[in-house]
């Protein structure tokens, strides 16, 4: 019930919000942020209506509590990959990632990022090294949960390009939609293409 609430008094919300600016497609094929991947299916893009990073892109299939994709343009060490609810400002300072960033750094990194939109003792966990572009990165799996307790499950991908710093990350709950959409995500990932 706690979690239907929370759904519902969201709604209005994003209602607001979305008279500001709307949730438009992503068709399947090239989808472009700086870098590119190609979608082997249609996505909505929520970006116009989240509070989140301009540098990075938010894609859903079935909505922002059942899955979410963020793609990031190439980052410095000025900017973060996630702004949560309390903002980046001079109290609450959002984690950016350093430049020339060791694989454990940036799974540290992503990791601690994932934490600014209120997820719960986030871990990471079965990296695998990944090229893309010719350019070695590593992708992982991470495991967190909501404040509600729901167990919420991820996978994340990252690659260092030229001093950038550039994310694949997927977030779902663990319970049915991670395993849906996962292997569309893995083809997001896996066609990557570093500017």
């Amino acid at each position: 019930m706690r979690m239907n609430f929370k759904l519902a008094a969201s709604i209005p919300l994003l209602l607001i919000t979305s008279s500001c600016a709307s949730i438009t497609l992503a068709p399947a094929g090239s989808y472009k942020n700086e870098q590119e991947v190609t979608l082997d299916r249609d996505w909505s893009d929520l970006s116009p209506v989240t509070y989140n990073n301009k540098n990075v892109k938010t894609l859903t299939i079935d909505g922002p509590l059942l899955n979410l994709v963020y793609i990031s343009q190439g980052l410095t060490e000025k900017d973060p990959l996630f702004i949560g609810p309390e903002g980046d400002n001079k109290n609450h300072i959002a984690p950016r990632p350093k430049e020339n960033m060791s694989l454990t750094e940036q799974m540290e990194f992503v990791a601690n990022s994932v934490s600014e939109l209120g997820f719960l003792k986030v871990e990471y966990a079965s990296p695998k090294p990944v090229t893309v572009s010719d350019t070695k990165g590593v992708r992982f799996e991470i495991i967190t949960k909501t404040k509600e307790g729901l167990d919420t499950k991820g996978l994340a991908q990252a690659v260092s390009k030229n001093g950038k710093n550039y994310y694949i990350v997927y977030i779902a709950p663990k319970i049915h939609y991670f395993n849906a959409n996962k292997n569309n995500v893995i083809a997001i990932m896996d066609s990557q293409k570093l500017p």
